[in-house]
């Protein structure tokens, strides 16, 4: 399995165009202030492991570059980081940094693997009306994350992200953020 380390400054590049262009359009009444920057997986989570790395890593270089940029060339835009080292941050405490800093972006970081050597290239995810299912998919398998987590049976109250329940809160949370995700 490879990680396709050499398309992260691809999707680098991807979030400055899209970031700058959106930032810089007078038209929009919404205006970012606050940006959550968040670097996937870290300390006892790897994610994807590769021969030439582990996700863990890419994602937190990625996230400190991205962030360095924005504060570089956005002043008015506050940049808070889920995490600066390689440390494992639990998805409710993550969660948690956006909604007490009340973050206008959340930019969650990922670098995906594949046993194809042929495969290459970025994926975004991004919340929208034709790809409900997919974005169920991907949300499911991210938030299985959560059984590395000490103490999670406790701490989500027995939340299994595999199971049907799971589907249906995930499937209510992405429907409750739609308008708030399109007009972002």
């Amino acid at each position: 399995m490879r990680i396709a380390t050499s398309y992260a400054g691809l999707l680098f590049l991807l979030i400055f165009i899209n970031f700058n262009s959106f930032a810089q359009t007078s038209e929009n009444k919404f205006h970012i202030k606050t940006v959550v920057i968040d670097a996937g997986h870290g300390g006892k989570d790897p994610g994807a492991v590769g021969n030439k790395g582990k996700e863990k890593n890419i994602t937190l270089a990625v996230a400190l570059k991205l962030g360095k940029y924005i504060e570089t060339n956005f002043k008015d835009v506050k940049v808070i980081y889920t995490r600066k080292t390689d440390e494992f941050i639990e998805l409710f405490k993550r969660a948690q940094i956006a909604n007490i800093n009340k973050a206008d972006l959340f930019i969650c970081i990922h670098v995906n693997s594949s046993k194809k050597k042929e495969s290459f290239g970025t994926e975004t995810y991004v919340m929208g009306l034709h790809k409900t299912e997919g974005n169920l998919e991907v949300a499911m398998t991210e938030n299985a994350v959560i059984t590395k987590e000490d103490n999670y049976q406790n701490q989500y109250e027995g939340f299994d992200p595999y199971s049907p329940e799971a589907f249906i809160i995930f499937s209510l949370y992405q429907n409750a953020y739609l308008d708030q995700s399109l007009k972002i």
